[in-house]
């Protein structure tokens, strides 16, 4: 518990800082993104990726489950595909259930685990997750009861991390427990089937997705400095912290992952029965 407190402040101060709201221009959002098409801003980066899951979920209809919301941008985005009372976000932390449920009114928010979800069995069409799933006690918890809340035929999206073997005798690091840690992305694959689920995708986004968030975290203090919303003095100082963000995220993560999954309908079972 003292480690799982200690995560949420942690997030909880880094989401209250003024250089997280600048460098992700108030939006909300907290991860990665995508940069494949080349956005302007880390913010439409961001937006790029769930835009990039919502996709993946094919025809997105019916109700969703956005897990580990933090302060709701996800959850607003997906506001855009499925209407408001068809969106339930879960978090563990107060602070940021708060602010996600004022900036996407008309969805449901509570506070929950993820790895032990409080909702009856094929509650959900669909199930997003988004660079949150290797902090879970476990992440195999938390694919299990994914499956169990998805309807059948329904969908699990999500953004992941693999990190890099050396870490894992440091156990609890940034609250990645240990069992979390895998080898690769067949090894990801052989958990999302032992969660249950078919027709498993898995991509390796380092590049789309970490790398590119990199790079455009290096050069984004000397893009504020010209557009005069720095000083120089300022500028200097966020260049020394980007890139020490940026180096830091290079040495420990060794894959970024996106990956989709659906729970087996009536069909996949026949299927998986005959076979």
């Amino acid at each position: 518990m003292a480690s799982r407190e200690r995560m949420i402040r942690t997030y909880d101060k880094a989401l209250a800082s003024p250089g997280y709201r600048q460098y992700f221009d108030n939006s909300g959002f907290y991860n990665f993104g995508l940069w494949d098409g080349e956005p302007s801003s880390q913010r439409e980066a961001s937006e790029a990726l769930i835009d990039e899951l919502v996709s993946l979920i094919g025809q997105a209809s019916g109700r969703i489950l956005d897990v580990a919301c933090g302060p709701g941008a996800t959850t607003q985005r997906l506001c855009r595909t499925y209407e408001p009372r068809n969106v339930t976000a879960i978090n563990i932390s107060d602070a940021q259930l708060a602010s996600a449920r004022e900036r996407a009114p008309g969805c449901t928010f509570i506070k929950m685990d993820a790895a032990h979800l409080d909702f009856p069995a094929e509650s959900f069409d669909a199930v997003m997750c988004v660079e949150a799933a290797f902090h879970f006690s476990t992440r195999q918890s938390f694919l299990r009861e994914a499956a169990r809340v998805l309807k059948p035929g329904g969908t699990l999206v999500m953004t992941d991390m693999l990190f890099r073997g050396f870490m894992k005798p440091i156990g609890n690091f940034g609250q990645v427990p240990p069992e979390n840690f895998m080898r690769d992305l067949d090894e990801y694959r052989r958990r999302m089937e032992k969660a249950g689920f078919v027709n498993i995708e898995v991509k390796d986004a380092t590049h789309a997705c970490l790398g590119g968030f990199r790079r455009h975290l290096s050069r984004w203090p000397a893009e504020e400095r010209r557009k005069r919303h720095m000083s120089f003095g300022q500028s200097v100082v966020a260049g020394v912290v980007s890139r020490s963000i940026a180096r830091y995220f290079a040495t420990v993560c060794r894959t970024y992952v996106i990956a989709a999954a659906t729970k087996p309908g009536l069909a996949d079972e026949r299927r998986l029965r005959a076979a």
